[in-house]
């Protein structure tokens, strides 16, 4: 019978695979626990796999929000790093909401220079705010606004039941 069968049914293979014929046959105390933080690992990527693209796209989205928010909040603030937060809400922050595309790979593209756009972006507010502009702490909120719940969201979807391997 030929079957077709989903990468989550391959991942959950590895899974069993390791289970039935891997672990039973290891005599060594660490080799088994590494066996069973690898099947974490795959679990992990099983979980993650299916709200991943949708993900993505909310978040390239809600990240070209955030950089123009973040500039229109700091308004006339003189300095190199506002000029820089500036010009990447220009540039970044101009880019075209995106829908979810059957090809990924623009998408992933645009939200690896995003992320790093937000993470520069931090690091100039950090300069400004120690520069005593005051309206760096409201930019800086609103980066943390969109950080938060897509930091809880990525600890939610990577949590296995009863915790890590080897703890509790």
């Amino acid at each position: 019978m030929n079957t077709t069968p989903s990468i989550d049914d391959l991942l959950e293979g590895l899974i069993v695979g390791l289970q039935n014929e891997i672990i039973p046959h290891l005599s060594n105390a660490k080799s088994v626990a590494t066996a069973m933080m690898m099947q974490s690992l795959i679990q992990q990527v099983r979980q993650v796999l299916p709200m991943l693209d949708a993900s993505i796209a909310r978040e390239h989205n809600e990240m070209t929000r955030t950089l123009r928010e973040v500039a229109a909040l700091l308004g006339d603030v003189p300095g190199p790093e506002a000029d820089r937060i500036r010009a990447r809400a220009a540039s970044l922050g101009s880019l075209a909401d995106v829908a979810i595309p059957a090809d990924q790979t623009p998408v992933r593209e645009a939200h690896a220079r995003l992320g790093y756009g937000l993470q520069d972006t931090i690091s100039d507010l950090d300069v400004l705010q120690r520069g005593g502009h005051a309206t760096a702490d409201a930019a800086l909120n609103r980066v943390r606004e969109f950080l938060m719940p897509t930091i809880m969201q990525n600890i939610a979807a990577i949590s296995i039941g009863g915790g890590m391997i080897g703890r509790g």
